[in-house]
């Protein structure tokens, strides 16, 4: 059995970084304000059965490229690995990158200010929580879904990065999101934005089975 891990801004970041190692298999439900209940099945590498409103669906992906193998820790989480927008790892993808992120949320392990840390069940699984606000090298698996929109993530995604690029009127970005991960898996299993002009982004993901698949060291 996996050792208890303590939970420190560094511990989070490294299980953020986990995921694509932690689970072979996951059954689990998506919900968000505007797509409701999304049940699925994901098995990696590369399958993915969704079931929305509109029924069933399968997706597959291409095999996944572990190239380099990730640095690990002594206890058992990622220490490094390849940024995730930088090599194909990825989970076959639901709508968009927001879904494949939740999976591997690696984004939130650099550049991101985490505070509030802290450990509590949720729907009967030890999960870490925390709340995170980018940073000024904030950067998403997808600038156009990124898990914390951001004035950063926009800047990248639609001002090529200049330092000086406006949003438009109107637009007010949260001040923080609370994040939770669930920690036999390394998946969000919670988004909540703090603030800001688009409740929309937040979502909940509940695990109903997961077959881990733990690397050691």
């Amino acid at each position: 059995m996996e050792a208890e891990i303590p939970l420190t801004e560094d511990t989070f970041r490294a299980l953020a970084r986990s995921s694509p190692w932690r689970f072979s298999a996951l059954h689990f439900t998506w919900r968000t304000r505007d797509e409701g209940d999304v049940e699925c099945w994901l098995r990696r590498p590369g399958w993915l059965r969704v079931r929305d409103a509109d029924g069933d669906r399968v997706e597959k992906g291409e095999a996944p490229v572990f190239d380099p193998e990730p640095v690990l820790r002594a206890d058992g989480l990622v220490e490094s690995r390849s940024r995730a927008y930088t090599h194909d790892i990825d989970d076959p993808m639901w709508n968009n990158y927001l879904f494949v992120s939740m999976l591997d949320p690696e984004e939130l392990s650099a550049d991101v200010a985490l505070s509030d840390l802290r450990s509590q069940e949720r729907a009967g699984r030890e999960t870490w929580w925390a709340r995170a606000v980018p940073g000024d090298e904030y950067e998403p698996r997808c600038g156009c879904c990124p898990l914390l929109w951001s004035w950063v993530s926009d800047r990248y995604e639609y001002g090529d990065g200049d330092p000086g690029w406006q949003p438009s009127p109107g637009t007010v970005y949260p001040e923080a999101y609370d994040v939770a991960l669930d920690v036999a898996t390394g998946v969000v299993v919670q988004l909540t934005p703090v603030g800001g002009s688009r409740p929309d982004l937040g979502f909940e993901t509940t695990i109903h089975v997961a077959e881990l698949s733990v690397v050691s060291v």
